[in-house]
C-alpha cells in the first residue's frame, strides 16, 4: 500500500531510560519514562511489565503489638533480622527474626523497655539504623540508643531457635558514644563513632568474633579530621599476585572514601584515601555488586571497582539517569539493593512535579536504566533470586518483589493496580528549521484483552496534539473451547505486532514526543516506534507565549 504522505521514516527503538530533554543528542533509543517496565528477556529493546510486590510477612499476624515501621534489617541465610517499632514498648523499636522458609517469626527473649532504642522518625533526614553479624551476635547500631538504654543492641543467635536480646557497651575499652554504624571486617565488629561534642570520629575494633570486647585501648582507627563518618562496607580487592584480599571502605560524608586493609593482630593495618574526593549521604545505597561497590554520590551512581578505583557517574549527560539523585530531597532516606544483575535505588525526586517517590533500576548486564517504578520502598534487601522490600505507608509488611516475570506474577501492588508509561523524549530534530507533518505512526505492542492503551502525541510543553486509544476484545484462548489448529494458543493478545495509531488529523510540530499509558499485565509488551513524517516548506512557528519585537 502506498504511503499517505511522502516523507522520511524514523525508527525509535527503546533502549533504556534517560534524563535527556532532546533525543537529537542522546543515545539512540533513550526514553524519558519506562514506568513499571523491565527488559523482555527474549528480545532486545522490547519491554514488559514489572511484577508487583507480594506480601509475604505481615507483622500484625506475628504476635507484635501494633507494628508500624521496620527501621533496619539484614538477610542471612533464610532469615531476616531487624528492628521494628511496636506499641508493646510505646515509642521504641524491638528486634525481630523472621524465617522465610518456615514463614514464621522466631520468638526473642530478654526484650524490655529499658534495653530497646527509641524509634526513629519515619520521614525526614535521619541516621539509618543498621546491623551486622559478628560470630553469633547481631550487633545493632541505632540512633535511639543514648547510653542510658545501652550503646548498641546485641541479638545473640547461638541458639537459633531461641535468640536473646541485650543492650550493652563494649568491655575493656568502652565506646565514648553510641555508634552510628557497625560492620564486620576480618571477624571483628567495627563501630563507627561520631562524638556529638565534636571530638574526632573513630572506628573502634572489637576482638575477633567477640563484638562486645575491645581488649586493647589502641584498637581504634581515626581518619585525619573531625568530619563525621557515614558508613563502612567491605570490598574484596584484586591481588597483583593473584586471588583477592579483603578491604573495608569507610565513607566520610561526601568528602572522601578511605580504604582499610590488614588486621590489628597482624600489625599491618593501613588506611589509604581513594582516587576521587567523593562519598555519600545515603548509607543504605552502598551495596556490593558484581562490578564492585555501588553507592549514590551527590552526582549520581558510582562504583568502586575491584582495584579500588572510583568510577565516573553512571548515566550522566543524558546517557542514563542521574538528575533524580542529584536533586534527591532527603538523601539519607535513599535505599538500594542489588541482585541478579540489577541495582535498584529509591529516591524522592526534588525536580519532578509533586516531588514523587521514584525507584530506578540499573541493569549492570545490559547497562541500561528503567523506571521510574512506582514502588516506594523504605528498605530493600536481596534474597535468593529476588528482592525483599518494605513499602512506605504500608506498615510493617515484608514484600517479595521479583525482578523478572513468572507464572505467579501479579500486577496489583499493595492494593493498587499498577500503571505503565512509555514516553519518548522530544524526538530527533530534522535540523531543517521547518515544521514537520506526520500522519503515520506504529508502535510494536502485544496487547491484552480489556486493557485500553492510550497513545498521545505531545509537544515541548506537554500539550496534547492528538490522542488515540487502542483496545482489543480478543481474549485468551481457553483449553477445550476450540479445535486444535484453528486458534492461536494464548489468544491474539500474545502476538507482538506494529499497532497503527490512527491520528485524527495530520500532526504539525517542530518538536514532538510520544506517550503510551496502559494497565500493567503479564502479556503486555511494547517496543519499537515507527513514524513517517514530511518536512514542510515553511519556517517553524513561534513557541506558545513567545513574542518578538
Amino acid at each position: 500500500m502506498k504511503s499517505a504522505l511522502p516523507g522520511t521514516p524514523l525508527v525509535w527503538s527503546p533502549k533504556g531510560a534517560s534524563d535527556t530533554l532532546d533525543a537529537s543528542t542522546a543515545p539512540a533509543g533513550a526514553m524519558t519514562s519506562l514506568q513499571n517496565l523491565i527488559p523482555d528477556p527474549t528480545t532486545k529493546n522490547l519491554w514488559q511489565c514489572r511484577p508487583a510486590g507480594i506480601s509475604i510477612a505481615n507483622f500484625t499476624t506475628g504476635g507484635f503489638n501494633t507494628p508500624t515501621f521496620i527501621s533496619c534489617w539484614k538477610v542471612v541465610g533464610s532469615r531476616v533480622y531487624g528492628m521494628v517499632s511496636t506499641a508493646r514498648y510505646p515509642g521504641h523499636d524491638e528486634p525481630f527474626v523472621y524465617d522465610l522458609v518456615a514463614q514464621a517469626f522466631v520468638a526473642i527473649t530478654g526484650v524490655t523497655a529499658l534495653n530497646t532504642p527509641v524509634s526513629p522518625e519515619t520521614t525526614g533526614a535521619w541516621t539509618p539504623p543498621n546491623l551486622d553479624l559478628i560470630g553469633v551476635d547481631f550487633t545493632v547500631a541505632h540512633p535511639g540508643f543514648d547510653g542510658a538504654n545501652g550503646y548498641f543492641g546485641v541479638l545473640n543467635i547461638a541458639n537459633s531457635s531461641a535468640p536473646t536480646w541485650t543492650s550493652q557497651n563494649t568491655t575493656g575499652t568502652a565506646l565514648v558514644d553510641p555508634p552510628s554504624w557497625v560492620v564486620n571486617f576480618n571477624g571483628r565488629c567495627f563501630y563507627l563513632v561520631n562524638p556529638p561534642s565534636g571530638g574526632q570520629p573513630a572506628a573502634y575494633m572489637s576482638d575477633p568474633l567477640n563484638a562486645t570486647q575491645i581488649t586493647n585501648a589502641n584498637q581504634i582507627l581515626t581518619f585525619y579530621d573531625n568530619s563525621p563518618l557515614t558508613c563502612a562496607v567491605g570490598l574484596p580487592l584484586n591481588n597483583q599476585l593473584g586471588g583477592v584480599f579483603q578491604s573495608l571502605m569507610v565513607f566520610k560524608g561526601v568528602q572522601n572514601i578511605y580504604q582499610v586493609t590488614g588486621d590489628y593482630a597482624l600489625q599491618n593495618l593501613t588506611i589509604n584515601t581513594l582516587n576521587v574526593a567523593t562519598g555519600t549521604f545515603a548509607p543504605n545505597t552502598v551495596v556490593s555488586t558484581s562490578k564492585g561497590l555501588a553507592f549514590m554520590a551527590p552526582d549520581g551512581l558510582r562504583v568502586i571497582d575491584f582495584n579500588a578505583n572510583v568510577g565516573d557517574p553512571i548515566g550522566n549527560n543524558g546517557e542514563g539517569i542521574s538528575t533524580p539523585f542529584i536533586n534527591a530531597l532527603v538523601p539519607s532516606r535513599m535505599c538500594a539493593s542489588y541482585n541478579v544483575g540489577v541495582y535498584r535505588v529509591q529516591v524522592q525526586n526534588g525536580v519532578a512535579i509533586g516531588n514523587p517517590q521514584q525507584q530506578w533500576w540499573y541493569d549492570t548486564v545490559r547497562q541500561l536504566w528503567s523506571g521510574p517504578h512506582t514502588q516506594a520502598a523504605s528498605l530493600m534487601a536481596a534474597y535468593a533470586g529476588t528482592f525483599l522490600v518494605t513499602i512506605q505507608g504500608a506498615g510493617a509488611i515484608v514484600f517479595q518483589s521479583d525482578p523478572v516475570q513468572s507464572s505467579s506474577s501479579t500486577f496489583v501492588e499493595n492494593g493498587t493496580q499498577m500503571q505503565g508509561a512509555f514516553l519518548t523524549p522530544m524526538l530527533p530534530d530534522t535540523d531543517q528549521m521547518s515544521e514537520v507533518a506526520m500522519v503515520e505512526t506504529t508502535v510494536y505492542m502485544a496487547m491484552v484483552s480489556g486493557n485500553a492503551v492510550v497513545c498521545a502525541a505531545l509537544d515541548q510543553n506537554s500539550t496534547v496534539l492528538d490522542t488515540v486509544t487502542l483496545s482489543t476484545t480478543v481474549g485468551a484462548t481457553l483449553w477445550g473451547a476450540f479445535k486444535w489448529g484453528q486458534a492461536l494458543w494464548q489468544g491474539l493478545q500474545s502476538a507482538l505486532y506494529p499497532q497503527q495509531l490512527q491520528w485524527h488529523y495530520p500532526l504539525v510540530f517542530r518538536r514532538m514526543g510520544l506517550s503510551v499509558t496502559f494497565p500493567c499485565a503479564a502479556s503486555f509488551k511494547i517496543g519499537r516506534v515507527h513514524l513517517r513524517y514530511e518536512v514542510l516548506g515553511y519556517l517553524q512557528q513561534p513557541a506558545l507565549g513567545v513574542t518578538s519585537t
